[in-house]
């Protein structure tokens, strides 16, 4: 069962990592062809160094797995940086010469190592801060795709927001590495005690080998599903347009300085506020507010403020000390320039009336 696992793993990488190009030739295409024949050929190299002699008759193949995990992690964060729209650059280099570093110390290691074989490197201390470091190297990965990814939502709109699925599932797929990574590493622990019999550590080998190929397979095969589902995702192109950094840079400071006004100034109680004041107040165009608000936070302006007004309308309705204000009180001092716009609004965001809001508040209490 586990060798037709690993074979079947393998050929369905390598198939559908050789016709991704053939679909269409770009620098991304070739990226996501990369993920697919790089994760092919190690789930090759595992059956071959499981099921076969090789590990005994060539143990130098024993570092090649761990240097195709060394350098997967960092193909599939740019492809995910390239498919958001941070382009392919030479800085992105960086992100080889950790795996470069210490392919390199492995080759040394094994090259000058008269000693080396199966048994006395598979289990070794080496081996185990080898593993180690691919779990910690594939975790710093993901935090950093995971934080890029983050911060490059912030940016999109709404409807730009909805294509993040496929990103979303190659940050899976970088959580599913660091998982098997982490069980290889742990298994190093439990193979060695002599206190477990041959048996119990041949079973939990066997087990490893199971869990590394059934969630490679399983994303994999989710992969090819979605790949399936949204075709366009094949023709290499960004999910979204490429953002300058300098773009960003301006939102962001645009985001804090409305931040600032409506949570430390609380301009949303001026009942005379609108989108001109607010822009003025930001020191922005109006269009430039109005865009913010809509592609890049999903709300219009009445939509965004209205939000803070109702919050500030509840807390009053909530505050015992303030038990005598009218509902036309509560809408002025909340913000609304009459009760009628504060009543259909406030039953639009909470579902409630301001009375029956109250009511089951106190309730509650």
């Amino acid at each position: 069962m586990a060798a037709g696992l690993f074979t079947w793993g393998f050929i369905q990488c390598f198939v559908v990592g050789i016709l991704i190009p053939v679909v269409k030739r770009n620098s991304n295409n070739y990226f996501l062809s990369s993920i697919f024949i790089v994760t092919a050929f190690n789930i090759l190299l595992q059956y071959l160094l499981r099921f076969t002699d090789l590990k005994y008759n060539t143990p130098e193949l024993l570092i090649l797995p761990d240097s195709l995990d060394w350098l997967l992690p960092p193909l599939v964060l740019i492809y995910l940086q390239n498919i958001l729209g941070d382009y392919f650059h030479f800085k992105k280099g960086r992100y080889f010469i950790p795996p470069a570093i210490w392919i390199g110390i492995m080759c040394v290691y094994v090259v000058t190592n008269d000693s080396y074989s199966f048994e006395s490197y598979i289990g070794s201390s080496l081996h185990a801060f080898n593993l180690s470091l691919v779990f910690f190297w594939k975790c710093s990965i993901l935090y950093t795709g995971y934080m890029f990814l983050s911060k490059r939502s912030m940016f999109l709109t709404k409807k730009q927001k909805t294509l993040l699925a496929w990103p979303r599932i190659l940050l899976f797929f970088l959580l599913i590495l660091c998982y098997i990574a982490l069980v290889t590493a742990l298994n190093v622990l439990l193979i060695d005690p002599s206190y477990l019999s041959e048996v119990v550590r041949e079973n939990i080998r066997v087990l490893v080998g199971l869990n590394y190929v059934i969630f490679t397979c399983s994303i994999i095969l989710i992969t090819i599903y979605f790949v399936f589902k949204y075709p366009k995702i094949l023709t290499g192109n960004p999910i979204v347009k490429p953002v300058e950094e300098s773009d960003i840079l301006e939102v962001e400071e645009h985001r804090k300085a409305l931040t600032s006004l409506i949570e430390e100034q609380k301009v949303y109680l001026d009942t005379e506020l609108n989108e001109k004041k607010l822009a003025e107040a930001i020191g922005i165009p109006t269009h430039s507010l109005s865009k913010m608000l809509n592609e890049y936070m999903g709300q219009s302006f009445s939509e965004f403020i209205n939000h803070y007004r109702v919050e500030e309308a509840k807390r009053l309705l909530l505050d015992s000390e303030k038990n005598n204000l009218t509902a036309f009180a509560v809408a002025i001092d909340s913000g609304f320039r009459s009760e009628s716009v504060f009543y259909v609004n406030f039953k639009k965001i909470t579902g409630f009336t301001p009375m029956q809001f109250k009511k089951s508040m106190l309730n509650k209490k």
